[in-house]
């Protein structure tokens, strides 16, 4: 009878491996805010985690599929859960992670035997993580064996999994602080006033993209040491493109470090504002154009570069800004929504802007494609293409197929009929995705004012942007401000560094005479519109 006792025992002890953890992990230590790159931390996170991060991406899970629960309750603390755990991950705006020593992961599983992925720019390497069901493991990974590029990290993934469940907390990457003696750092790095964008005192290298156009070269204002015992020697760049330098000397002189600013002119002004009537226009990305009949998405899967906002006035207009060497990006609905029905609408239509040059051309040269996706009954999702590109071709697979040129350093409005993306079910979207037939094609790519429309779509007007066509002078500035061109100047707008509208007058005449002396001291951008071409330049005022 005793026998009978322990072994019935011993089997609950056992299902009770194969539920959910009862009791929490340890709680992480305190660091410093500059030794930590949260990832996740639930409602307890000693560390403020980087947003945004997506937690549950769809990346076409096998069906049974369960959607991943960012905040599951164990005694009073909020974990993320996998259940019927297959592969699954999560994403964020790259991190430069260089600068990190470890990876730090508490993990619960029962039976599972994971991996683990830190992926970027289309890189990834395994880190497996051993199984020992029914209790929490921390897991201290070291950065210095994760082979791929550090400064550009992310996505998690997480694979091995044979339908069971695992449950995660305090996912963050961190360092040992320095000894202040030996400090090297930085913990403030601002241009132009304000402090770079995603900077961490461990990331060494930034890059800053511009407006093309820009002649005014962007200035380090401040390059605050971490120790005030450290010195720093600033080097300003002095053209675009170009790089600036901070040399930071430890306080006992043994250590240094170079922080290196790259400036880069590349990013266009915003896309052509379309003017098609709402009544038939069923959208899908895009924030002019007062469209109100618009895409309800489940979820996003790839990964973009950013959505930079490419008017610099109050209003918000961003574009999809895509890294097509590292992935590309879509957006779809879950396998049980009923598919989206677009047969009522002729045409897809968007706007795309892509610098020309071997610097943002892949190997293989500029291509990159749209893809509607449809979906019918449990059958497969079946994908259609319609390639851009710089040579017309219909070889090899069909994402490589290129159906139209391409048209550089302007924005380009594409109107496609529906009957052009052979083989597409139009009642039975499911998704759509931005790519390139590989990694070795275009880089760096904007998407606008993506759109189903009943006829072709149309635009308020389209204004070419190019390199700035003026004489300004002088340069700096105090009270006055004069403009020369060699046409009629239709509009001249300036913004402050906020990118906001400070000033605006329409000479109608080849020259014009600002008067700057209410502006406050610091950086402003103005642009001019002459013969429906707009170009930009940069200012500063004394």
């Amino acid at each position: 009878m005793k026998k009978i006792t322990l072994l019935i025992a011993l089997m609950l002890t056992s299902l009770g491996f194969a539920q959910v953890p009862t009791s929490n992990p340890t709680t992480p230590p305190v660091r410093n805010a500059t030794d930590v790159i949260s990832i996740y931390g639930g409602d307890d996170n000693v560390y403020t985690n980087i947003t945004p991060v997506n937690y549950v991406p769809y990346w076409g899970q096998p069906a049974g599929y369960i959607v991943p629960d960012p905040a599951f309750d164990v005694s009073g603390n909020k974990v993320l859960k996998y259940s019927n755990f297959t592969y699954q991950g999560m994403e964020w705006n790259a991190q430069n992670i260089s600068g990190m020593e470890y990876l730090h992961i508490d993990i619960w599983t029962n039976s599972q035997a994971p991996n683990i992925f830190v992926i970027s720019s289309g890189a990834e390497i395994a880190k497996p993580i051993a199984s020992v069901a029914g209790s929490w493991q921390s897991i201290d990974i070291p950065v210095a064996g994760i082979t791929i590029d550090l400064t550009n990290a992310r996505q998690f993934k997480f694979d091995g999994g044979s339908g069971g469940e695992i449950y995660i907390d305090n996912l963050y990457f961190w360092k040992s602080p320095p000894n202040p003696l030996k400090d090297a750092t930085l913990s403030d790095l601002k241009v132009d006033g304000t402090t770079i964008s995603g900077f961490n005192s461990s990331a060494l290298s930034y890059n800053i993209d511009l407006v093309v156009g820009t002649t005014i070269v962007p200035q380090i204002t401040d390059a605050t040491t971490t120790n005030v015992g450290a010195t720093r020697l600033i080097t300003q760049a002095t053209a675009i493109p170009g790089s600036a330098t901070v040399l930071v000397t430890s306080a006992d002189a043994s250590t240094t470090s170079t922080y290196t600013i790259n400036y880069k002119a590349n990013i266009p002004i915003a896309a052509p504002t379309p003017s098609t009537p709402n009544s038939e226009v069923f959208s899908i990305y895009g924030d002019t154009g007062g469209f109100t009949n618009i895409w309800t998405k489940d979820y996003a899967f790839g990964s973009f570069a950013g959505k930079p906002d490419l008017d610099p006035t109050a209003a918000v207009n961003e574009a999809i800004k895509m890294n097509f060497a590292a992935e590309g990006y879509g957006e779809g609905l879950e396998p049980a929504a009923p598919r989206k029905d677009v047969s009522a609408y002729g045409y897809l239509n968007f706007s795309y802007y892509v610098e020309s040059g071997a610097a943002n051309a892949g190997s293989s040269g500029h291509q990159f494609y749209f893809d509607l996706i449809h979906k019918v009954g449990t059958a497969g999702n079946v994908e259609t293409f319609y390639g851009i590109g710089t040579a017309l071709t219909s070889a090899g697979q069909p994402f490589e197929q290129v159906k139209k040129l391409i048209v550089f350093d302007s924005w380009q409005t594409v109107s496609i009929p529906l009957s052009d993306f052979v083989g597409f079910s139009p009642a039975n979207l499911l998704q759509f995705k931005i790519g390139a037939s590989s990694d070795l094609r275009t880089k760096i790519a904007y998407f606008d004012n993506i759109y189903f429309s009943v006829n072709p779509g149309t635009l308020l007007g389209t204004k070419k942007f190019e390199t700035s066509n003026i004489k300004m002078y002088p340069n700096p500035v105090k009270n006055f401000l004069n403009i020369e061109a060699n046409s009629s100047i239709d509009n001249v707008t300036v913004y402050n560094i906020l990118g906001q509208e400070v000033m605006k007058v329409s000479p109608k005449s080849n020259s014009a005479t600002l008067q700057t002396a209410d502006l406050q001291k610091g950086i402003y951008m103005i642009t001019t519109d002459i013969d429906g071409k707009i170009s930009a330049s940069k200012f500063l005022k004394e």
